[in-house]
């Protein structure tokens, strides 16, 4: 079947191949169909846009990935998917799927289907399944549909051997027709591609929604699977820069080794970063320095809070007193940090926020990313908020790090997000992190990307 895989346009700033597609794309072709992807923020794509797409393209079924952010583009999607063609199926996947599930049909009445968890393993069965005008439902693995006026709905399913999937379809994001504009903000070399290694967070983090979207089992892809789309992506594409988007990469300590020994042994030169994030509870010198001889320059970390009364809360599982250790380590080793903290969390005061901004100060990280808190979807600190009756309506267009979507008791949105100017302004108003941030500028499409995420935090989108 013709399938077209789309992601949304997004106000972001950064601009990054789709890998979850790409993974998507492998299967699909695996499974004998022709697969097209177009990513809607890379190529501006408006509803407009889109109609002339799918003349050239004259899709049989669209899948698209959404973000809770994204629903009301993804709406003008569906209505010009379907001014073009009512018999086009529409089948929707991604974090906000697995967040709302079966409420997808109130967000899309329009839709035909859609798809919790990994879709890998379950959209191509449900295209077989259209293909042959069959209605074999009931085994597709976290597939929501319609019968009648019942929504029914699958279990959500999450491969266990990660080195039975395809790799990504490069080619239909290649990394090289990308701007300058990474997912962590700095770069040493380019082309970039981004890899997920591993999947799934066991961590209990009550803001998180991954263990929705990829599940609470940590699994994991082998050393010799990941070396070879990494050197696929270094001989085909002229990779030179790899970042790590794995929720919990090193929390096998014995496979980061040893892909670290392979990259030695295979003498592939790169560099790579973990913009998503590591544990900081999973580091130690030894690990940190074979990190940084294979080409790790900088790493994110989750630091949340400068308040462990609000730490504990979260069930973060860090003291304040280990956070200030292991960042002093990375720090020693020569790796860059950039510190995600979070504000506004349910149960803050004005006095943690400034505890946090205290603490964000005091820490040897040279960036600082302080985003406010997200009522997503499936987190546990969503549903205490709704049985708390503290969460009015949702406006999903609003979930995002910049807006203020929700404020704790303690104050009203325009006070936070007065704060959240204030800790911004604060950390990167001082002469040793601008000079930082002007050492790192490589391009001037990479400048005005540092540009618009300021702009984002002091003001908003």
């Amino acid at each position: 079947m013709k399938t077209l895989l789309l992601t949304a346009m997004a106000d972001t700033h950064y601009v990054v191949p789709p890998t979850s597609l790409g993974y998507l794309a492998g299967a699909v072709r695996n499974a004998g169909h022709e697969v097209s992807i177009i990513d809607g923020t890379k190529e501006k794509l408006t509803p407009k846009k889109l109609h002339e797409e799918l003349k050239k393209i004259n899709p049989e079924v669209v899948g698209m990935t959404v973000f809770s952010c994204d629903v009301n583009v993804v709406a003008g999607y569906i209505k010009a998917i379907k001014a073009f063609n009512k018999n086009i199926k529409i089948i929707l996947g991604g974090p906000h799927v697995s967040g709302v599930e079966e409420e997808i049909f109130e967000n899309f009445p329009e839709i035909d289907f859609a798809i919790t968890g990994e879709a890998e393993a379950g959209f191509p069965m449900l295209l077989e399944n259209i293909q042959n005008n069959k209605k074999n439902y009931s085994k597709i693995p976290g597939l929501i549909w319609k019968e009648d006026s019942k929504i029914n709905h699958n279990p959500s399913y999450f491969e266990c051997d990660l080195d039975k999937l395809a790799f990504p379809a490069w080619d239909l994001i290649d990394p090289r027709t990308y701007p300058r504009a990474p997912q962590g903000a700095v770069f040493r070399n380019y082309p970039i591609a981004p890899m997920i290694m591993s999947r799934g967070c066991p961590f209990q983090c009550t803001y998180c929604a991954s263990k929705v979207v990829t599940g609470q089992k940590f699994r994991k892809r082998s050393v010799e699977n990941i070396i070879q789309e990494l050197e696929l992506l270094y001989n085909k594409f002229g990779i030179k820069e790899i970042h790590i988007v794995d929720d919990t990469f090193t929390l096998d300590r014995k496979r980061v080794v040893d892909f670290c020994n392979e990259l030695i042994k295979r003498k592939i030169k790169i560099t790579y970063t973990f913009p998503n994030g590591v544990r900081l509870d999973t580091l130690d010198e030894e690990l940190l320095r074979l990190l940084k001889k294979t080409g790790c320059y900088a790493m994110s970390v989750g630091i949340e809070s400068g308040s462990q009364e609000i730490l504990n809360d979260m069930r973060k599982g860090l003291t304040l007193k280990l956070i200030k250790e292991k960042t002093d380590l990375i720090a020693k080793i020569g790796i860059d940090i950039n510190g995600f903290f979070i504000v506004g969390y349910p149960g803050e005061t004005k006095e943690t926020i400034l505890k946090t901004i205290k603490f964000a100060k005091k820490l040897k990280i040279k960036r600082a990313h302080f985003s406010s808190f997200l009522p997503l979807p499936g987190t546990e600190s969503t549903r205490k908020l709704k049985e708390q009756n503290k969460l009015g309506k949702t406006d999903y267009s609003k979930l995002f790090y910049s807006d203020v979507p929700y404020a704790p008791d303690s104050m009203t949105k325009e006070e936070l997000k007065k704060l959240q100017r204030r800790a911004f302004l604060e950390f990167y108003l001082r002469p040793k992190i601008i000079w930082y941030m002007i050492l790192e500028i490589r391009t001037l499409d990479h400048l005005l990307s540092l540009l618009k995420r300021a702009r984002d935090y002091a003001f908003g989108r």
